[in-house]
C-alpha cells in the first residue's frame, strides 16, 4: 500500500511539474543555441532525407528567371546629438526643385536640438533654429558654433559634392516674411559651414528658405511650432 502510494504521489508530481510547463510554455531545460545537446543512450540520428534535385517542385516553371538582386531602400542609421530619438523616415534628397526637402512623417516624437539622421540614400542634419538664430532673426547666435562644428565634421568625414541647407519656419507672420527669414537664416548657415568646411570649393550647395512648407509637427501647438522652426543641412549618399 506504502508502495501505491508512494507511486502516486510521485505520478502526482510528474504531472503537476508538466502542466506548470505547458502553462507558461518554457521547457523545464533548455539547452544554449551553441551547447551541443546530450542524446538518451542508444539514441541514433536519422538520415538525412533525399532530395531529388531535378523535382518539380524545385525547378523554375517554362520561361521563369530569378528576380535581379537589388539593395532595398532602408532605414539605416538615426542617432539624436541633443534630445529624444526619432526615427528618419527615407525621402528625396531634396536636391530638385518640388521635392519634399522635409522628408520626414508630420507626426511623430522626439526632434531634439540637433538630430543626425543616416539613411540609405541621405545623410541629414536638423537644427532647431532656436539655437542657431534668437526669435525672428536670421543672425547666428554664439551657441550655434557647437552645432555647426558637429556638421562640419561629418561633412570633411564623407566628403560629399552636393550640400542642400533648406530653413524652415513655423505658420506665424505671412507666408512672404516667412520665406525672407527662412532664406536668411539657411544662407547665413551656409556661410558660417564655409568658414569650418576644409575644401568648401568642391561642394556645390543647394541654399534655399521654405517658409512654413514641410511641417514635420503640428502647428497648432507651441512645441510642434518651436520643432518646425529648423534648418536642415543633408546630401545624398550612395550607402
Amino acid at each position: 500500500m506504502r508502495y501505491l502510494l508512494h507511486q502516486s504521489a510521485r505520478a502526482a508530481a510528474v504531472l503537476t511539474t508538466a502542466l506548470v510547463a505547458g502553462t507558461f510554455a518554457v521547457p523545464v531545460a533548455a539547452a544554449d543555441e551553441n551547447d551541443e545537446v546530450e542524446q538518451p543512450p542508444g539514441y541514433e540520428a536519422p538520415a538525412p532525407p533525399d532530395i531529388d534535385p531535378e523535382a518539380a517542385g524545385l525547378m523554375l516553371g517554362d520561361g521563369a528567371a530569378l528576380a535581379d538582386p537589388r539593395v532595398l531602400d532602408i532605414k539605416f542609421i538615426s542617432e539624436d546629438l541633443g534630445g529624444t530619438e526619432q526615427p528618419a523616415e527615407n525621402g528625396d534628397d531634396g536636391s530638385g526643385d518640388g521635392a519634399d526637402p522635409g522628408g520626414e512623417e508630420p507626426n511623430g516624437g522626439g526632434g531634439g536640438e540637433q538630430r543626425e539622421e543616416r539613411t540609405s540614400g541621405q545623410h541629414k542634419f536638423t537644427l532647431q533654429t532656436d539655437v542657431l538664430f534668437s526669435e525672428g532673426s536670421d543672425e547666428l547666435s554664439e551657441d550655434s558654433q557647437g552645432a555647426l562644428l558637429e556638421v562640419a565634421a561629418a561633412i570633411n568625414e564623407y566628403q560629399p559634392t552636393q550640400v542642400n541647407i533648406f530653413g524652415f519656419t513655423d505658420d506665424q507672420g505671412s507666408y512672404e516674411s516667412g520665406i525672407e527669414l527662412s532664406d536668411g537664416r539657411a544662407r547665413n548657415t551656409h556661410e558660417a559651414l564655409i568658414s569650418l568646411i576644409d575644401n568648401p570649393s568642391v561642394i556645390a550647395f543647394n541654399v534655399r528658405g521654405y517658409s512654413e512648407d514641410y511641417p514635420l509637427y503640428d502647428n497648432g501647438t507651441e512645441e510642434g511650432r518651436q520643432r518646425n522652426r529648423r534648418v536642415e543641412i543633408s546630401w545624398p549618399t550612395s550607402e
